[in-house]
């Protein structure tokens, strides 16, 4: 081996502790960059060559600059986000929804409904008075407005919901855009026998991003892209092309549905019932669909099912009775049996709120109050509530009570499950950050390990100038 195979070989040894430095340098610049995995140089000897019938070495190569990756970390990763996307969703929603019924502050539904029985009970006792009978009507007043603020709450955070589909839909078009520009960028790279780690890198983070809006499933297929699907199987990215969610009113029900244009264009179509009507939906988008579609009616069904049986026992027991004019009349109006439009009815005045069992204006001799006492015992009267197909059989204050019980509960549960999948995702990130994050302390010690490598070789080369100076020095 000659001189010069001594210059090549420290020569080598001086560009591979560079290219490592440079690595390190890479590695200590991202530290804190979101979802960056830690690099590592992997060397390798370079070809032998036989000298005097020896086999000697050539020097170092590089065999490639590793990521730090582990496939199975990412795929639970963007199931946790999911998970953590679809519960925080839901918990931001009941959150708002939970004080419409707070009962503390005593103007609640609950609170009304108590008075409006009692003002039946302080009319029984003086059944010909004109303040009893006023304040009947000005309690019942407080009722249906009360049913009609909480309808209106409750539609209102119906319609948020739907409003927010709009602004989900655009930020996963963007995300699955930029993950087709990505699968385009890498796929060039790596075809010119580039290093594309820090792209790969950028594309698992936007998959993790892209799943705490939506559920996805995704496969890096053998070219190095990555292909992702919604929860119905329906194409997302594919290659370097990408589909485009939007939101289109529904004739029929007035709210948005997601519409889903494919890979490359062609017909829209709906995938609203598969993006997020499912139970094991995910993502924002199946939070806030459970939150429109399921929720909140659900809630209304049962305040339209307390509307309902308060008009028409109310007003079965009070058409039975006689106003102090003798006539019998409907205390609500009977044709309006939702929480969004009880009313009174509108003919109705003091004098013919019936609190007689019999006519006052007969010979038959004065009104009584059995009507009145009828009605105040209704307070106390089991009816058979229906919602979703589902009876029970419960007093109006128990129905409601058992309602904000239920909402409590929702309420709860959303927040214990963000709460277990917040936790689940950071354990995830730990996980992560231990396997592929930077450690400044490692990196510090390989920056000063590969400098020593270089000054090494920097030194061999300068010990192989001396030899040819000692060399050149002999002939002349």
């Amino acid at each position: 081996m000659g001189i010069n195979n001594l210059l090549n070989i420290a020569t080598s040894g001086i560009t591979m502790a560079r290219v490592a430095m440079e690595v390190t340098s890479e590695n200590i610049a991202n530290v804190n960059t979101p979802g960056y995995s830690r690099q590592k140089t992997i060397f390798q000897t370079a070809p032998v060559t036989t000298a005097n019938g020896f086999p000697l070495g050539t020097g170092v190569q590089l065999a490639t600059v590793q990521r730090s990756h582990d496939d199975l970390l990412q795929l639970q990763l963007v199931k946790g986000n999911s998970a953590y996307g679809e519960s925080e969703t839901k918990q931001t929603a009941l959150s708002q929804i939970e004080p419409f019924f707070n009962e503390v502050t005593n103007n609640g539904l609950g609170q009304a409904v108590e008075n409006f029985f009692n003002s039946w009970q302080d009319l029984s006792v003086t059944p010909q008075g004109s303040a009893e009978r006023q304040a009947v009507l000005s309690r019942t007043q407080v009722l249906v407005d009360t049913f009609h603020q909480m309808n209106t709450n409750l539609n209102d955070s119906l319609s948020s919901a739907d409003r927010s589909l709009e602004g989900i839909t655009a930020d996963i078009t963007d995300k699955a855009k930029n993950i087709a520009s990505l699968n385009e960028q890498i796929l060039q790279t790596e075809r010119l026998g580039g290093n594309a780690n820090e792209l790969r890198d950028q594309r698992d983070y936007l998959a993790q991003e892209l799943a705490k809006k939506v559920g996805i499933s995704y496969s890096e297929q053998r070219d190095g892209t990555l292909t992702v699907t919604l929860p119905g199987g329906e194409p997302l990215v594919q290659g370097n092309t990408f589909a485009t969610l939007s939101t289109e009113v529904d004739a029929g029900t007035g709210l948005n549905k997601i519409m889903l244009t494919p890979p490359g264009g062609g017909a829209s179509s709906d995938v609203t019932a598969t993006i997020g009507g499912t139970d094991n939906s995910l993502g924002q988008i199946g939070g806030t669909l459970q939150v429109r579609d399921k929720i909140v009616p659900g809630y209304l069904a049962k305040l339209d099912e307390m509307a309902r049986q308060l008009v028409t026992n109310v007003n079965s027991q009070h058409s039975a009775g006689y106003g102090l004019d003798g006539t019998q009349n409907d205390f609500f109006d009977p044709s309006k049996i939702t929480s969004a439009d009880i009313a009174l009815n509108s003919s109705l005045t003091p004098d013919k709120i019936a609190a007689a069992g019999q006519d006052p204006t007969s010979a038959s001799g004065p009104g009584d109050n059995r009507s009145a006492i009828a009605l105040a015992q209704l307070k106390s009267t089991s009816f058979s509530f229906t919602v979703d197909g589902n009876t029970t059989s419960a007093t109006m204050s128990s129905f409601y009570n058992g309602f904000v019980s239920s909402v409590g509960i929702d309420t709860q549960n959303a927040g214990n499950s963000t709460a277990q999948s917040g936790s689940y995702l950071r354990q995830l990130n730990a996980l992560r950050e231990s396997n592929s994050g930077v450690s400044l302390d490692e990196e510090m010690a390989n920056l000063i390990k590969y400098q020593r490598a270089f000054e090494a070789s920097a030194k061999v080369i300068n010990t192989a100038s001396q030899m040819l100076d000692t060399v050149m020095g002999l002939i002349r």
